[in-house]
Parts: structure tokens; C-alpha cells; sequence
């Protein structure tokens, strides 16, 4: 490795941002913990960095909150990944959402949009997993 950092160090510090922003939605609005009605995973892949990360999202119990755990590593059997640079995974969570996808009415939502056109986002499992899409982008949206 070039940086000379620890590898260790760089999948920690993503997980850890992961997980901040994770708890800090969840605290602000904890309505959005109730979307999490089955057991998904995604993963999010910081391409030019090289590390990766899988969020877990677990349901709760009849009419009760779910919760999610973060773990490094890109977990293959994950409904979704997002691979993208890290400033376009940073953008991500501060893309305005309708219905739980990049808002095409603002410029913001059009240019992740365009990102994802032209393969600089590639979200493996999109179609399919829609839904899981959905849930993600409200959980790591920070509107």
C-alpha cells in the first residue's frame, strides 16, 4: 500500500463513519428504524480507497423498531452493493430523496442519477432488490 497507512486502520475508520451516520439518522429520526421489516444486507464499496463495508438490517419484533450492525468487508451474499469513489458514496447521503430514490427534481438528485447512467455508481442488485435500495438510501440519507 502507497499511503502507508494500516489497512486495518482505513476499514475501521470507514466502518466507523458508516455507523455514525447510521446512528445519527436513526436518533434524529428514529420513524425510520420501522422501515426495517426483514432481515437484507448491502454493501458499500469505496473504490478508490479499497475498503468496503456491509450493513445489516435486522427487524425488531412485532411493531417494534429494527436495528442495523456495520462490519467491514463486502459481504457476497449481500442483496445490494454500492461501488463508487468515496466522495460519490459522501454525496449519496446528502442526496435529497423522493420515495426513496435520488430526487430527479433537484440538481443534486440528476447528478447522482447521471453517475449512476454512466457506471461511476454501480448498484449491483437495483432492479431486483428495489426495496432494499429504498431502505438503505432513507437510512444513510441525512435529510
Amino acid at each position: 500500500m502507497t499511503s502507508g497507512q494500516d489497512p486495518i486502520d482505513e476499514h475501521a475508520g470507514f466502518r466507523a463513519l458508516v455507523e455514525g451516520l447510521l446512528q445519527t439518522n436513526l436518533l434524529r429520526c428514529p420513524e425510520r428504524a420501522m422501515l426495517i421489516r426483514r432481515r437484507e444486507a448491502a454493501a458499500l464499496v469505496a473504490t478508490d480507497a479499497g475498503v468496503a463495508v456491509t450493513i445489516r438490517m435486522l427487524p425488531g419484533g412485532a411493531h417494534a423498531p429494527g436495528s442495523v450492525v456495520v462490519h467491514d468487508g463486502e459481504d457476497p451474499g449481500a442483496e445490494i452493493a454500492v461501488h463508487a469513489g468515496s466522495m460519490a458514496l459522501l454525496e449519496l447521503a446528502g442526496t435529497p430523496l423522493r420515495l426513496g430514490l435520488p430526487d430527479v427534481l433537484t440538481s443534486l438528485g440528476r447528478g447522482v442519477l447521471l453517475q449512476i447512467a454512466r457506471r461511476r455508481i454501480r448498484v449491483r442488485g437495483l432492479v431486483r432488490h428495489l426495496g432494499t435500495v429504498r431502505r438503505l438510501s432513507i437510512l444513510l440519507s441525512a435529510r
